[in-house]
């Protein structure tokens, strides 16, 4: 399939699960027709996403602990965290996408998971993870709908643990192109995840070497040691000790 035909099969997709008022249904859509073919997912390399791997490299960051990987798609960037020495577990809303992580990486030591962005168990929360990387799921969740999707992330982030956040930029008074995905994320929506509770350490604005090249962002947010925080579930917790 072309790019073309790609894109607009992408967009019907899109169009069709806002209409019936779940916007995440589409991904499971796009991965179960590709059946495991990552030439028919856009963001899909068989390789890890460099600017995360570039970001790991960056002062502070942890070097092991538990790792969370929302919207793993096909797991490169969840099987990089294991080899760094992380605990990991990933999730994506696609079953099948989660399939195919469990048939590429079949030895792995990556928990894979089905689990939705906006429906995340308690577990997640409660006592959090060490590293949470977010790299590209909330610029494929469409406006409005995006803006409930900082706090989940925010959330999953343990007292004393990193955010580690790549996107597509945009300027916060640029409009956001109606045909996405992916739908650039400006500076003033991450402010939401400052609302959770988490601080701001580095951001980056860079174009990347794409012809055309993409305006990317890549932010660095931290939960201070001893903070609580309170998830969707109300539950609050402190940091914990011995790190």
């Amino acid at each position: 399939m072309d790019h073309h035909a790609l894109r607009t099969k992408i967009e019907g997709l899109v169009r069709s699960a806002r209409d019936r008022g779940a916007p995440c249904d589409w991904f499971e859509s796009l991965y179960r027709d590709a059946d495991g073919r990552t030439d028919l997912i856009p963001w899909a390399d068989d390789e890890p996403n460099r600017h995360f791997l570039a970001g790991m490299a960056l002062p502070g960051m942890p070097t092991g602990g538990r790792a969370l990987v929302p919207g793993c798609g096909f797991g490169d960037d969840a099987e990089a965290l294991a080899l760094l020495g992380f605990e990991v577990t990933a999730f994506d809303v696609s079953g099948s996408a989660i399939d195919e992580c469990r048939r590429r990486h079949r030895n792995s030591p990556v928990r894979y998971e089905v689990g939705d962005l906006f429906r995340l168990p308690d577990r997640y929360r409660v006592p959090g993870f060490d590293l949470v990387l977010e790299v590209h799921t909330l610029q494929a969740i469409p406006l409005p709908d995006r803006d409930s999707g900082f706090g989940p992330v925010a959330d999953c982030v343990a007292p004393g643990g990193t955010l580690l956040a790549v996107m597509r930029g945009r300027d916060d008074a640029a409009d956001v192109d109606a045909e996405g995905p992916p739908w650039p994320i400006s500076r003033a929506e991450c402010v939401a995840f400052e609302g959770r509770g988490l601080t701001l350490d580095s951001w980056e604005d860079f174009l990347d070497d794409a012809t055309p090249p993409n305006r990317r962002f890549r932010a660095v947010f931290r939960r201070p040691p001893g903070r609580l925080h309170t998830g969707r579930s109300g539950i609050r917790t402190r940091a914990r000790t011995g790190r």
